[in-house]
């Protein structure tokens, strides 16, 4: 009897060691609802749970007790949350936008939205990656999915207590998947989504997608494109070295041949680090439920979160339970350590300020020459810093005298180094040379985009460095 115990005591606590996080995915595609339990623990990254249920977007209200049952059954009500969605349901665009809109990027994106996407900002979920810049832009890829379907799935969440605190294409959180579980990967990388009727790919470079590829074909056509395709990503300077592929096994093996002639190394879904998940799961759904599952769990490499901030659910990673009671005992032996340092060092500091209590009156005399010699160079330096700095009046005289009868200012910001000026103008491009010419101002450039009014005035937003004195010799 002593010994079952025993056994059953270590079993419990090994279970208890392996056990960590848990983290709940959801994957949508216009076959059903794929759910996808992680668990993060010592040895690993383990499914849980993974179940499938089969229905259109137009009954999902079908699915509201089945998910409440399925919640309590795991234990999943107050899990994290996240939601991949089908790829084909959303939208990628590359963009470009003037560098001036750096400062309040997340705005103009939404404000230009209109311009790149077949759909208003209103009527889509979205987020953007930044691809790179140059002197006069930035490059981006926009990602949207459309509201109607996606509220109705967010509903239906809602509805079984499940608040996401993630919204992403499903190729982005299988990309993810790939990212985490499949060992170390290449700088640059392709991820492949086979479907019997075509594939989906993403072209990933270090930490960013870069671009988004659909192609929908048949059958007898899908080897053909898909070698055009490799063909052209593979002769770019800092083309792919691997593609990670998940899809039907059958088109699977159909295609590794096609990959491999082009010198690249194929990683399929088969050789992630993950345990648990049931031979008869379709990796075109696990997959990116898994993913999603992932960003539940901790950082992910790729981070585009297409639901707005105000709806996202609060992040609370979960711990460790015997886990966090090692953790715990070890940090509270590292406080001891360390406050018994901090004690030897008061103690040596008491016995250093006794030392110095006992010292003569000449050397405290020497001390208190050092300190006011100190104090005075401080108020030296302060007085030149004083000395070169323009005066502010006659810079507002100044450029007063210049800025045309037909520009109006709304906001005047000056401080000590800087001005920023924002207003109306017939014709704004012609204040930047007008500014420059003043002999106070350098650096001066507009803050963001010129927008013209109904009136055909102009709203500008100007910044400049305010040019420092040279110093009297």
């Amino acid at each position: 009897m002593p010994t079952n115990r025993l056994h059953n005591w270590r079993q419990t606590l090994a279970t208890e060691l392996m056990a960590g996080a848990g983290g709940l995915g959801v994957y949508w595609d216009r076959g059903g609802l794929t759910l996808v339990h992680l668990e993060k623990g010592l040895t690993g990254v383990k499914v849980v749970h993974h179940l499938h249920f089969p229905c259109p977007l137009e009954r999902l209200e079908d699915l509201v007790l089945p998910l409440l049952e399925t919640m309590s059954l795991w234990g999943l009500e107050n899990s994290p949350v996240s939601l991949a969605v089908a790829r084909d349901m959303g939208f990628s665009q590359w963009a470009s936008l003037p560098r001036a809109a750096a400062e309040n990027l997340a705005q103009v994106v939404g404000y230009e939205l209109d311009r790149f996407l077949p759909l208003p900002a209103e009527s889509l979920y979205f987020d953007f990656q930044i691809l790179g810049e140059t002197d006069t832009e930035i490059q981006l890829l926009l990602l949207a999915l459309p509201r109607e379907p996606v509220d109705r799935i967010l509903t239906l969440l809602a509805q079984a207590g499940l608040r996401p605190l993630a919204l992403e294409p499903a190729l982005q959180a299988a990309a993810n998947a790939f990212a985490l579980l499949g060992g170390r990967l290449p700088a640059s990388w392709l991820l492949l989504h086979l479907e019997p009727k075509g594939f989906d790919l993403a072209h990933i470079q270090g930490r960013a997608v870069q671009a988004f590829y659909q192609v929908r074909t048949s059958s007898e056509n899908q080897a053909e494109l898909l070698a055009q395709q490799l063909e052209g990503l593979t002769q770019a300077g800092n083309g792919p070295k691997a593609v990670c592929l998940y899809g039907p096994g059958d088109l699977s093996l159909e295609v590794s041949a096609i990959i491999q002639s082009r010198d690249l190394e194929v990683i399929p879904a088969s050789a992630l680090s993950l345990d648990g998940l049931p031979p008869e799961a379709d990796p075109a759904g696990a997959l990116p439920g898994v993913g999603a599952a992932l960003r539940t769990l901790g950082k992910v490499a790729f981070k585009a979160n297409l639901l707005p901030e105000d709806q996202r659910a609060p992040v609370k990673l979960g711990g460790f339970s015997l886990n966090k009671l090692l953790l715990s005992v070890l940090t509270a032996l590292v406080v001891v350590w360390l406050g018994s340092a901090l004690i030897h060092k008061r103690v040596l500091l008491y016995q250093v300020d006794k030392q110095l209590a006992q010292l003569n009156p000449e050397v405290r005399q020497v001390e208190r020459l050092l300190e006011e010699t100190r104090n005075q160079v401080k108020q030296l330096q302060s007085v030149r810093r004083l000395e070169q700095t323009p005066d502010k009046l006659k810079i507002l005289r100044d450029l007063t005298s210049l800025i045309p009868d037909n520009t109006w200012l709304f906001h005047v910001r000056l401080s000590r180094q800087t001005l920023e000026i924002s207003g109306l103008s017939k014709s704004a491009s012609d204040l930047i040379p007008l500014l420059e010419k003043s002999g106070w101002l350098t650096k001066t450039e507009f803050a963001s985009p010129i927008v013209t009014d109904a009136t055909k005035l102009e709203h500008f937003k100007i910044k400049a460095e305010i040019k420092s004195l040279e110093p009297a010799s």
